[in-house]
């Protein structure tokens, strides 16, 4: 059984009393897996291939094999924090589960600022 932050935990408490069928079959089709994905290291003139593990979404982190580790998307992705959107209003809603603040794997924002 896969082990999340807690406010990950939350997060799936909150869909899970709230998404009408189709929305948990959603939430199914996103379900997180580990994955371990590609990256190039460089060190002393050399190149490596190496891969991280992390837990991605098993429909977004879909990635053809030629993709770094940087391209997977982090788990919950983008399609799973969507779907709190229609209940921002709720008290219980949180602003850090919007779909902006998902992350790649790698730990970046998929969406940031570049205008700094």
């Amino acid at each position: 059984m896969a082990r999340h932050a807690l406010w990950v935990e939350d997060l799936l408490g909150f869909l899970l009393m709230r998404l009408d069928e189709t929305g948990f079959e959603y939430l199914v089709a996103h379900e997180p897996r580990a994955m371990r994905a590609p990256y190039i290291e460089t060190a002393g003139g050399r190149a490596e291939q190496r891969a991280r593990s992390s837990t991605g979404c098993a429909t977004c982190s879909q990635l053809p094999p030629e993709w770094l580790y940087y391209a997977a998307e982090e788990w919950p992705c983008q399609a799973v924090r969507s779907l709190a959107l229609p209940f921002a209003g709720d008290p219980e809603y949180r602003e850090a589960w919007r779909p902006e603040y998902a992350r790649l794997a790698s730990g970046k924002f998929i969406h940031h600022d570049d205008q700094g």
